[in-house]
């Protein structure tokens, strides 16, 4: 085996090597997001309120202090 092939083939073991890491990896995280799947829903359910929330108070006090005329102008 020349020594290019040879540094090819150890190139490819170890990009194997690290694609399978990260599959591990990420079953390991799906996993856990499995089994804590109802708690995960709802932080996510929290914390679209609290942007809804947000945004609405953002518009409001923002939209509330224009004059009407200028409201809708661009």
């Amino acid at each position: 085996m020349t020594k290019r092939k040879k540094k090819e083939w150890n190139v490819e073991k170890r990009m194997d090597a690290e694609t399978a890491q990260r599959a591990m990896r990420l079953d390991e995280d799906l996993e856990i997001m499995d089994r804590h799947a109802a708690d995960l829903a709802g932080i996510e359910e929290e914390e679209q309120d609290s942007m809804r929330r947000w945004d609405r108070e953002h518009k409001n006090a923002r939209l509330h202090s224009v004059p009407r005329h200028l409201k809708h102008v661009r």
